[in-house]
């Protein structure tokens, strides 16, 4: 069982703060969040996921620098000692058709997936 999420106390000062001091979109500036890390620190597997909801898929920019973070994990993986140990599941996009499991269908990356499905790829209990 993990943690209990601190569900409604996110603080946005920071996004506000972003948006109002930072370059906008205009500049090239483009500002993204990474929806989930999955580290399990005892079998040192690691795997990156994306969730939309209401069947929204990333923006163009936002799959260009996830597919680049996906390659230099990958490429530290496979050349940096310090990282050989690390098993790297690849950066991943879970699609809900509405909000969740109860209101319609759940992809994993364009594939339809029950929520069993869900939960033992987000464990990295099977290899994919």
């Amino acid at each position: 069982m993990t943690r209990k999420e601190q569900t409604g106390v996110r603080d946005l000062t920071l996004s506000g703060w972003v948006r109002e001091h930072l370059p906008d979109s205009s500049s090239g500036f483009m500002v993204s969040d990474l929806d989930f890390i999955f580290w399990n620190y005892k079998t040192r597997n690691l795997m990156l996921l994306e969730a939309k909801t209401r069947g929204s898929f990333p923006r163009p920019w936002q799959r260009n620098i996830f597919s680049m973070l996906d390659r230099m994990i990958r490429y530290a993986v496979q050349t940096m000692p310090e990282f050989k140990m690390v098993t790297y599941h690849g950066f991943h996009v879970l699609t809900f058709q509405n909000t969740f499991f109860d209101d319609g269908e759940a992809y994993i990356d364009g594939q339809l997936s029950s929520e069993e499905d869900v939960r033992i790829f987000l464990s990295m209990e099977a290899h994919h």
